[in-house]
């Protein structure tokens, strides 16, 4: 990656490790480049100065009530458990209203083991790839059958983020055709 175009694919995903920075690396991406994205992100949920999840923050218009709900909360300090209906009810009208969005892109931010169960929602996640917009994401690493399915695709780039190439990537990603 010293200096050679990228040639990035129809869609986009990061991954890398745990608090490596790929999701402030899509976030300053799309910025840079000012990229119109619908979607959703997930983001942590925070009590009493403690992480206790995260919600499902979908980009689209949405009645207050059903934007910004937990997806998943913290059971021990190590262990999160799915909110189920929030991916498969939520999480599937934030992807379908993102499709119906004029946005050209879709940020999908991010996939892993929390949704492993939510048929509903992954079929979205895959008709959303199948449909007239580029995704740009992140996918965790691990198990996933659903994350491996998405990074084995052949319109799918996946990068790998780690401490030493991300300023780097960034810079590639925002002189990229992407």
């Amino acid at each position: 990656m010293n200096g050679e175009l990228l040639r990035i694919r129809r869609h986009l995903f990061l991954t890398g490790a745990r608090q490596v920075g790929k999701s402030t690396l899509l976030h300053r991406l799309i910025e840079a480049k000012g990229l119109d994205c619908a979607g959703f992100e997930t983001q942590a949920f925070f009590l009493g100065g403690e992480r206790r999840g995260f919600t499902l923050h979908g980009r689209v218009e949405m009645p207050p009530y059903e934007n910004d709900c937990i997806c998943c909360a913290r059971v021990e300090e190590k262990r999160s458990v799915p909110v189920l209906p929030v991916f498969e009810e939520n999480g599937v009208k934030i992807l379908r209203r993102s499709l119906e969005s004029p946005a050209p892109w879709l940020l999908m931010d991010e996939l892993g083991r929390l949704e492993r169960q939510a048929e509903r929602f992954i079929a979205q996640v895959e008709a959303c790839l199948d449909a007239d917009r580029r995704v740009l994401g992140v996918l965790q690493q691990g198990g996933a059958a659903h994350v491996a399915r998405i990074a084995a695709r052949p319109d799918v780039t996946v990068l790998t983020v780690t401490p030493e190439n991300r300023d780097g990537l960034l810079a590639m990603l925002i002189a990229s055709d992407l």
